[in-house]
C-alpha cells in the first residue's frame, strides 16, 4: 500500500508556490523563444512557397482582405502615408505583425500544455502535440474561413478552384509547420530535472547544446526569411503607375507596348506558367468549358484598337493609352458554351492573381469585350495581363483585369477590390486634354493647338477651345478616329493678337450629344472630371 507521503498534495504548500513562481521567468522566456522560431520558420517556409510554386503567403491574404475594407479615400491616403514605399511598407509591417503574433502565440501555447515543471527530459508529451495540433489546425481553418475571397490565387497561374485547394493546403503546412516547431522548442528550451544516472555537467553541457540549437535554428530562419524576401522583392512591379507622355507635344495614335500606361495592385505581378493556366467559362451558361492557351488562339480572333484609361487619370493626365488588342470576342466564346441562362445578371472576371471584377451582363455585352491574348501584333506582355485579359471598352482599366483565368455568369454581384473599396461603376467620363503647346510661345505666328478627346464607346461628335479662360469657343477639327473604341485627336490654329498670358480651355461633346461636364472633381473615387486648362505665354 502506499504511504502518504506519496500522495501528491491537493493544495499548494509554501514550498509549491515558491517552486512555480521561480519557474515563471524561464517559462515566459522559453514560449517567448519557442514562438519566434516558430514563426520565423513557418515565415521562411511561406516566402518559399510563394517563390517556387506561386502560392500566396498569408501575409498577402491578410493584405488583400483589409485592403478590401478600406474606402477609396482612405485607402490612397494610405498609399500617399506610406510612400515611397506604398506597397513594400504595409507588407512589411504585416510580415513583423505575423511574426509578433506567432511569437506571442507562445505564451498561449505553454499555458494550454501545462508541462510538469522541471521537465523530465526532450521530448514533447502527447498532451503538448495534441495542443500544438490543435493551433495549427484551428490558426489554418481561421485563416481559409477569413481569407476565403482571397484563396483563389495562384501566381503561376493555375485555375481558380485549384488554386482554392493548393492554397489551403499550403496554409495548413505553414501553420503546421509552426505548430512542429513550436512544440519542440518549446520542450528543449523548459528548465530540466537532474537525473542521479548522469552527472549534473553532462545534463548541463546537453542543456546548453540544444538551447544553442534552438539559438542556431532561429537565426538561420530569420537569415533564410530575410534573404527570400530580398529574393521575393527582385521582382517587384516597379512600372506600376507608369504614364504615357507626349513627344514634343504628339502623342502616338497607337502607344507602343513599352509606353501603354500600367497599373497594378501587386507587389509582384504573376509569372504564367502556360502549360497550367486554363480559361474556365462556367455559372449560368449553357454548357462549362475550360481552354488551354492554345485552344483559345484557335478560336475565331479580331483585331480592333481600343483606349484604356485609368481612374487615377487626373484632368490632363496621361493614365489613358490606345493599342491593338487582338482576341476572340466575348460574346462569341459564350455562344459556343450556349449563351447565358435565363437568370444570369452579371458577369465575373477572375484573375490568377486574385482580383475580381463583378459587372452587369447586359451593359458588358453592350460593349462588345474582347478577350486579348496580343497586343499591337505581339504576344501579350506579362505587365499587360499575360497569357489573356478582357478589354471592356468605355470602361475604366480597373474594370479590364489582366492575367484573366476564370469567367462566370451569375444571378448576384460577386465581391473584389475595386467595387468594395468603392470605386466607381459605370462608362468612363468625357475628358479632353490639351497636348500643345506649352510655356512660352513666339508672337505674330499661328499655333497649332491640338490634342485627344475621349468618351469611351460614345464617342466624340465636337471638341471646343477657349483661348480666354473660356469666356467664348472655337471649333477644333477632328480625325477620324481608330474604332468607335478609341480617342480622337483634335487640333485647331490660333493666331494670338497680342502679346500676353492666355488660359486655353479645351472640351468635348461625346456621341450622344452629352457636353462635357465642368465641375471639377479629383480621382477619388468616382474618376477625375472638368475641363483642362493650360497656361501659356506669348511673345
Amino acid at each position: 500500500m502506499s504511504s502518504l507521503s506519496q500522495i501528491p498534495p491537493t493544495v499548494d504548500t509554501p514550498q509549491t508556490s515558491l517552486n512555480k513562481r521561480r519557474y515563471i521567468l524561464p517559462v515566459t522566456l522559453a514560449a517567448l523563444a519557442a514562438g519566434l522560431t516558430a514563426s520565423f520558420s513557418a515565415s521562411a517556409l511561406m516566402v518559399l512557397l510563394r517563390l517556387t510554386l506561386g502560392i500566396p503567403t498569408p501575409v498577402e491574404l491578410f493584405g488583400d482582405h483589409v485592403l478590401k475594407l478600406l474606402p477609396a479615400p482612405r485607402f490612397v491616403d494610405m498609399l500617399v502615408k506610406f510612400s515611397p514605399n506604398p506597397k513594400t511598407a504595409p507588407l512589411g509591417l504585416a510580415l513583423s505583425g505575423m511574426i509578433a503574433l506567432g511569437t506571442v502565440l507562445g505564451l498561449l501555447y505553454a499555458l494550454l500544455a501545462r508541462v510538469k515543471l522541471p521537465a523530465s527530459g526532450y521530448r514533447p508529451s502527447l498532451r503538448s502535440w495534441l495542443v500544438a495540433g490543435c493551433l495549427s489546425l484551428f490558426m489554418t481553418i481561421v485563416a481559409i474561413v477569413l481569407f476565403w475571397d482571397e484563396i483563389g490565387q495562384s501566381f503561376i497561374g493555375l485555375p481558380h478552384t485549384l488554386s482554392m485547394a493548393v492554397t489551403s493546403f499550403a496554409l495548413l503546412l505553414d501553420f503546421g509547420l509552426y505548430g512542429l516547431v513550436l512544440c519542440l522548442a518549446y520542450s528543449i528550451l523548459l528548465p530540466k530535472q537532474l537525473h542521479e544516472q548522469t552527472s549534473a555537467v553532462a545534463q548541463k553541457r546537453r542543456q546548453l547544446l540544444s538551447r544553442a540549437g534552438i539559438a542556431a535554428l532561429a537565426v538561420g530562419s530569420a537569415g533564410a526569411t530575410a534573404g527570400l524576401v530580398k529574393e521575393f522583392l527582385q521582382n517587384y512591379s516597379f512600372y506600376d503607375g507608369m504614364e504615357t507622355f507626349t513627344h514634343n507635344g504628339f502623342v502616338a495614335p497607337i502607344t507602343p507596348n513599352s509606353e501603354h500606361y500600367t497599373v497594378t495592385q501587386n507587389v509582384s505581378d504573376p509569372n504564367v506558367d502556360i502549360a497550367l493556366w486554363r480559361l474556365e467559362v462556367t455559372g449560368l451558361i449553357g454548357q462549362s468549358g475550360t481552354y488551354t492557351y492554345e485552344q483559345l488562339q484557335q478560336l475565331p480572333s479580331i483585331s480592333r484598337a481600343v483606349t484604356l484609361e485609368c481612374i487615377a487619370n487626373g484632368i490632363g493626365g496621361h493614365l489613358m493609352s490606345t493599342a491593338i488588342w487582338q482576341g476572340v470576342l466575348l460574346r462569341e466564346l459564350l455562344a459556343r458554351h450556349g449563351n447565358a441562362l435565363p437568370g444570369a445578371r452579371y458577369i465575373a472576371f477572375y484573375s490568377v492573381d486574385g482580383y475580381v471584377v463583378s459587372l452587369p451582363l447586359d451593359e458588358v455585352l453592350a460593349a462588345d469585350p474582347i478577350l486579348a491574348w496580343r497586343m499591337n501584333g505581339e504576344v501579350l506582355p506579362h505587365k499587360h495581363g499575360y497569357p489573356l485579359r478582357v478589354l471592356i471598352p468605355g470602361r475604366f482599366g480597373e474594370e479590364s483585369p489582366k492575367w484573366l483565368t476564370r469567367i462566370e455568369l451569375t444571378d448576384h454581384f460577386v465581391k473584389g477590390l475595386y467595387a468594395d473599396q468603392g470605386w466607381y461603376n459605370g462608362q468612363v467620363h468625357t475628358v479632353t486634354r490639351i497636348d500643345r503647346p506649352y510655356g512660352r510661345i513666339p508672337a505674330n505666328r499661328t499655333v497649332e493647338i491640338g490634342g485627344i478627346a475621349y468618351a469611351g464607346i460614345r464617342g466624340i461628335q465636337q471638341v471646343e477651345v477657349s483661348v480666354d479662360g473660356g469666356l467664348t469657343w472655337n471649333k477644333a477639327q477632328l480625325a477620324p478616329p481608330l474604332s468607335q473604341d478609341t480617342w480622337v485627336f483634335w487640333t485647331w490654329l490660333w493666331q494670338p493678337a497680342q502679346p500676353g498670358h492666355y488660359t486655353l480651355v479645351s472640351r468635348a461633346t461625346d456621341g450622344t450629344g452629352q457636353l462635357q461636364t465642368d465641375h471639377k472633381q479629383g480621382t477619388v473615387p468616382n474618376g477625375a472630371t472638368g475641363y483642362a486648362t493650360v497656361s501659356v505665354q506669348v511673345g
